[in-house]
C-alpha cells in the first residue's frame, strides 16, 4: 500500500468513528428523553400527582376545620361562663 492509501484509510476510519460516536450518543440521548417522557406520562406518575393534589386539598380542609374547632371552643367557654353567672342569679332569686 502506498502512503496515500494509508492516509485515506486513516481519515476514513477517523471520520467514520466520529460519525458513529455522534450517532450513538444522539441515540442514547433520544432514548433517555423517551424514558423520561414515558415515566412522566405513566399511570404511577399520574397517580402520584393525584395523591399530592389530594394531600394538599385535605391539608387545607384540616386547617380550616382546626380554625372552626378553635372558634367553637371559644364560644363554648363563653357560654359556660355565662351559664355560671345565670345559675348564680337563679340561686339568688330562689333564695329571696
Amino acid at each position: 500500500m502506498s502512503n496515500f492509501e494509508q492516509i485515506f484509510i486513516l481519515l476514513g476510519a477517523v471520520v467514520s468513528s466520529t460519525a458513529l460516536w455522534k450517532f450513538f450518543s444522539d441515540r442514547m440521548a433520544l432514548k433517555a428523553e423517551q424514558r423520561r417522557e414515558m415515566l412522566k406520562n405513566s399511570d404511577s406518575s399520574q397517580y402520584r400527582m393525584d395523591l399530592k393534589e389530594r394531600v394538599e386539598t385535605l391539608t387545607i380542609k384540616l386547617e380550616e376545620a382546626n380554625e372552626k374547632i378553635l372558634e367553637l371552643t371559644e364560644k363554648v367557654s363563653a357560654l359556660e361562663v355565662e351559664n355560671k353567672f345565670l345559675q348564680k342569679e337563679i340561686d339568688i332569686l330562689k333564695s329571696k
